[in-house]
């Protein structure tokens, strides 16, 4: 019988997030013995606010989640631009930089990059644009936003359902109920 192999959890980049979404989505613990030699995690270092610094060279407002997810982008470099986060964005007039930091190693693949700086060149026409990508855990990128987008128009949705008139009456009168889950937003909203 083989020694049992350390590599059996996930990989490393699930776990050195601060966030401890990917953390509870793992399969269930090991056995206690196991769970008591394990290191106990450091607490996650608070979120500093959001600030969005205009960049008045190029004619942006900073908002770079708004920006990625208006590029003329698809597949991964699409994925590439929404999963990423602004770290600095400097220009003199004639070059602007686009410091950004990616969650995996594997948005940088090759020829990813490029596309996102095409697309950017693209929407800056009058500045060179280079872009820098640094690997990194990410906080506030377009795809958290429209994530976040979504889970208020479900909110919105499930409370409308719960407060109708006649969903109400129905579950006085007959006992119905609404199926968790069951509640979709309209198409426009999501």
């Amino acid at each position: 019988m083989a020694p049992p192999d350390d590599d059996d959890g996930p990989p490393s980049w699930v776990t050195e997030f601060s966030d401890d979404t990917a953390l509870a989505q793992q399969a269930p613990a090991a056995p206690a013995a196991a769970a008591a030699t394990a290191p106990a995690r450091a607490p996650a270092a608070p979120r500093l606010p959001y600030v969005i610094t205009p960049v008045p060279e190029i004619d942006w407002d900073g908002n770079w989640p708004a920006l990625a997810a208006t590029l003329a982008l698809r597949g991964v470099s699409q994925q590439l631009a929404m999963q990423t986060e602004l770290v600095a964005c400097s220009s003199d007039g004639h070059q602007s930089t686009f410091r950004l930091r990616a969650p995996i190693d594997t948005l940088r693949a090759s020829g990813n990059t490029e596309k996102l700086a095409a697309a950017l060149q693209d929407r800056f026409p009058s500045t060179r644009v280079a872009v820098e990508i640094d690997l990194g855990p990410v906080w506030y990128t377009a795809s958290v936003e429209a994530q976040a987008y979504r889970e208020q128009c479900m909110q919105q949705a499930e409370a409308t359902v719960a407060g109708d008139p006649f969903v109400q009456a129905m579950g006085r009168q007959l006992g119905a109920f609404v199926v968790q889950g069951s509640v979709r937003p309209p198409a426009s909203a999501a």
